[in-house]
C-alpha cells in the first residue's frame, strides 16, 4: 500500500494533469466557438482516455508492482515458475491506456505467464459500494485487479 505521502504526489499530479487539460480543451473551445458537440467531444475524448490511463496505472499500482517470491507454481501446470522482472506493460481499456511495470513470472514448461501472482476479481465487479471499498458481489480482495481482455494486473 502506498504511504500517505506518495498518495497525496499521486492526487496532486493528476490534478496537474486534469488542470492541463481543462485549460489546454478551454483554449480550444475559445479558437472554435462553432463546434459542434460532436467536435468538441472529439477533443475531449483522448484527452480523457489519457488522463483515465494515469489513474487506472496509478491504481492498479496501489498495492505495490509485484515482489519476487520463492517458490510460486504456474496455475496452469504446477511447475515452478522464474521471475522475469518488471517488465513495462501497456494494458487498454476503454477508459485509457494504462502503462505498467509489476512483476512477471514465467513457466518455462508451459509457456505460461504470471502478471503479477495473485487472485483476480470476477468479471465485472465495476461497481464499488457506497461507503465501502469493495467491489460489488466481491470478495474485496484489491490486491489484483482484472483488465478488460481478462488479463491480472
Amino acid at each position: 500500500m502506498k504511504s500517505r505521502e506518495q498518495r497525496e504526489q499521486d492526487k496532486r499530479q493528476m490534478q496537474a494533469k486534469f488542470e492541463e487539460m481543462y485549460e489546454e480543451l478551454y483554449e480550444w473551445r475559445e479558437r472554435h466557438p462553432e463546434a459542434s458537440f460532436d467536435e468538441i467531444a472529439n477533443q475531449v475524448t483522448p484527452r480523457r482516455q489519457e488522463l483515465m490511463g494515469g489513474l487506472l496505472a496509478q491504481l492498479a499500482c496501489q498495492h505495490g508492482q509485484g515482489e519476487e517470491i520463492e517458490g510460486l507454481v504456474c496455475e496452469k501446470c504446477g511447475q515452478p515458475v522464474v521471475y522475469k522482472g518488471k517488465p513495462p506493460r501497456g494494458v487498454e481499456h476503454l477508459e485509457g491506456e494504462a502503462k505498467l511495470r509489476r512483476a512477471y513470472y514465467h513457466c518455462p514448461h508451459c509457456e505460461g505467464g504470471i502478471f503479477p501472482p495473485g487472485p483476480a476479481v470476477e468479471v465485472g465487479e465495476t461497481q464499488l459500494e457506497s461507503g465501502d471499498d469493495k467491489t460489488s458481489g466481491g470478495t474485496g480482495d484489491s490486491d489484483s485487479i482484472l483488465s478488460a481482455s481478462g488479463d491480472q494486473l
